[in-house]
């Protein structure tokens, strides 16, 4: 089960790469999208190597607070990507 937990981490930390060598064409979407992958790797990174329980209580409220605020700066960015390019 260990396991799982190093490889989500790694995971993230991938697509965050990722996403930041591939879509510099795209933009601020791209930056967006790359800062919430760090976000990502960090918060199960302290989860999996520090062993806190992250998605308990008052962190897991915050998680998905976080995770609410990328949703709409995502939209919000994309939104007004494509309005600008119609």
């Amino acid at each position: 089960m260990e396991f799982l937990q190093y490889a989500t981490v790694f995971l993230w930390a991938a697509l965050a790469v990722l996403v930041l060598v591939v879509g510099r064409r795209e933009g601020l979407l791209a930056y967006v999208m790359a800062a919430f992958f760090v976000f990502m790797t960090v918060w199960y990174a302290l989860r999996a190597f520090g062993g806190i329980a992250m998605f308990d209580g008052v962190l897991g409220i915050v998680f998905k607070c976080v995770l609410g605020a990328f949703a709409v700066a995502l939209g919000l960015v994309w939104f007004f990507k494509r309005k600008n390019n119609q």
